[in-house]
């Protein structure tokens, strides 16, 4: 039976959260609400922690292998989409690939990120489509 916790779905604010899964590192809760799987905020990385992680990663644009990563959220998305919709990567990291695949197909797409293109005034504006 799933042990019920003290915490909040960070994304419907629903209490009553269940266990979900634990690996060595932390646990991760389940909302029965929304569906959302999370960690608890206690295993959240501080902002410097998490850049120092995130530039260890191979976000190149130009790079092949990123790309085909990638391509598993564009492909489905723009087979969705009609043309020339706006949309908001949240989320893009030091280099936007993801921007740029979606304009090559003819959409506009803005870049947020928390660490590398902190511009909040995206955040207050209407899209098409957000990716996250």
């Amino acid at each position: 039976m799933h042990k019920k916790h003290q915490s909040r779905c960070p994304l419907c604010n629903y209490s009553n959260i269940e266990f979900y899964f634990e690996d060595k590192f932390r646990h991760y809760l389940h909302c029965p609400v929304c569906d959302l799987v999370f960690v608890p905020s206690e295993f959240h990385l501080s902002p410097e922690a998490e850049k120092t992680r995130y530039d260890l990663h191979n976000n190149n644009p130009k790079d092949p292998g990123y790309q085909k990563f990638l391509s598993r959220l564009s492909n489905p998305l723009l087979q969705e989409l009609s043309t020339q919709q706006s949309g908001l990567d949240f989320g893009c990291g030091p280099g936007p690939a993801l921007a740029q695949m979606m304009e090559k197909a003819g959409h506009k797409i803005k870049n947020y990120d928390p660490l590398y293109y902190p511009d909040t005034t995206l955040l207050a504006q209407t899209y098409d489509f957000i990716c996250a």
